[in-house]
């Protein structure tokens, strides 16, 4: 077996099936949750660093409760009030973290468990592993995701690497400062992109705020999640010093005894998904709490597009409103390019389904997962006018339409069933079935309620 050959978790043999009739315009007041993306390295930081933590505006998603079962396992106390979450490494269910422990298999069934290695590692000096999770999209024949650059990162901070017990560990000195370009986990170092570079950040970023004297990481991926880590890092304490190509992390001083308290900004990808539902619609959805340096910050690329196309958003005292062009006179988008310096991966199937109000044709070219459109057999089950061409998939303008029977689609990872869910809500005609559609819990807090709230709870029948 080789190294990112790690087995697959099993798929839950109950998927779910969510049934949608669509055609009608969704409009109405959404909550948005605190990112995900950030929440995995919020939870890594304060058990590595060791501090006792109160995570706010904590979204309600399969992330959260494996870790409320998963940590205790780990000796690290956790306490749910509400959205709020508070961690605590030093009483667990003993007077400690145990030492040289080994992830539970609950780790498996999220992809972000892989930051806890970097965080155990400071933490306690020694971590096993047998099995990561999170949705199929990476390019293997069973599309199990990359693992081993996180490890090779690490090797770079000091730790070792043992293969056949699968386990890593750090010398008493514990992690090492240095230097480290991140283009080498890059597919391609000038344009930064491909599946590894991310991640590689991330574990990087954590190592660093955890090492013994300043490191410097070249050419990071600097996108919203990452700025958010560093915010993090810096407001407990470490000096971190940002410039256009750079970062440098000088760790927090020891001795720091206060609660941390970090608000977990909101969830980017939620944000795309309410935009799409309002564009492809014909409704007008006001995102709470979300405001326009939300947007356009973190989602500059995907806010250019959307300006494009024909979008509006609208600032209002207590958030913003989004709503597609007038009678429904979308923009051509003819390129829409996936890389850590462009839109989110995880954006990119829902600007697929955008792409059926646009006229066309529509490229969509995805540098980062390539095995990001699973959707394509859904929509196109619905009518749309979408296939696969070399590199990436092409649509055009298509009305979206499920048979007087309805239609069966399924959904196979996360973005897919958001997709599927936004393309059955913009179709006419009979009810649209999407099995597979527990993937939702993975990242969206409690979508079919907020749809509900929307009015458009009258389209929805869950079993999940």
């Amino acid at each position: 077996m080789s190294v990112d050959a790690l087995p697959r978790p099993a798929a839950p043999h109950d998927t779910g099936v969510l049934t949608v009739r669509g055609g009608v315009p969704v409009d109405g007041t959404v909550s948005v949750s605190g990112f995900k993306h950030v929440q995995v390295l919020a939870v890594a930081y304060a058990i590595g660093a060791g501090r006792r933590t109160v995570l706010t505006n904590v979204p309600d998603i399969l992330e959260t409760r494996t870790y409320l079962r998963l940590l205790p396992q780990l000796g690290i106390s956790t306490t749910q009030m509400g959205s709020s979450l508070l961690l605590d490494p030093g009483t667990g269910t003993g007077s400690r973290m145990r030492a040289g422990q080994t992830l539970p298999e609950s780790a498996a069934a999220i992809h972000g468990s892989l930051y806890l290695l970097p965080a155990l590692l400071a933490a306690q000096g020694r971590v096993g592993f047998s099995a990561f999770g999170g949705c199929p999209i990476g390019g293997g024949s069973d599309g199990g995701r990359p693992w081993r650059h996180i490890v090779r990162v690490l090797e770079h901070f000091g730790a070792r690497y043992d293969e056949r017990r699968r386990e890593l560990t750090l010398g008493h000195q514990g992690f090492q400062a240095g230097e480290l370009d991140l283009a080498l986990f890059a597919d391609d170092p000038r344009n930064l992109t491909g599946p590894e570079y991310s991640g590689a950040t991330k574990a990087a970023l954590l190592a660093a705020a955890f090492a013994d004297g300043t490191t410097v990481l070249h050419r990071p991926y600097q996108k919203a999640e990452a700025r958010a880590l560093l915010d993090l890092i810096a407001a407990d304490g470490a000096t971190v010093t940002r410039t256009g190509t750079s970062v440098e992390i000088t760790p927090r001083p020891a001795g720091r005894s206060a609660v941390l308290t970090y608000d977990l900004p909101p969830d980017l990808l939620e944000v795309v998904t309410w935009a799409t539902i309002a564009a492809v619609t014909g409704g007008t959805v006001h995102l709470a709490n979300v405001t326009p340096r939300t947007i356009e910050h973190g989602l500059g690329p995907e806010y250019a597009l959307w300006r494009r196309a024909g979008l509006t958003f609208t600032p209002e005292a207590s958030g913003v409103t989004v709503a597609g062009p007038d009678h429904g006179a979308f923009a051509p988008l003819p390129e829409i390019r996936v890389d850590p310096a462009s839109v989110y991966s995880d954006s990119q199937p829902l600007f697929a389904v955008l792409a059926t109000r646009c006229p066309g044709p529509t490229r969509i070219v995805d540098g980062v997962w390539s095995g990001r459109y699973h959707y394509l057999d859904g929509l196109t089950a619905l009518g749309a006018d979408a296939r696969r061409v070399p590199d990436g998939i092409a649509i055009g303008r298509s009305g979206l339409h499920a048979p007087a029977a309805g239609a069966h689609v399924h959904a196979t990872d996360l973005r897919c069933a958001a997709a599927l869910v936004v393309a059955a809500l913009a179709s006419s005609g009979g009810a649209v079935h999407i099995s597979g559609a527990r993937h939702l819990e993975r990242g969206y807090d409690r979508l079919p309620a907020k749809l509900e709230a929307c009015r458009a709870g009258s389209a929805l029948q869950a079993a999940l």
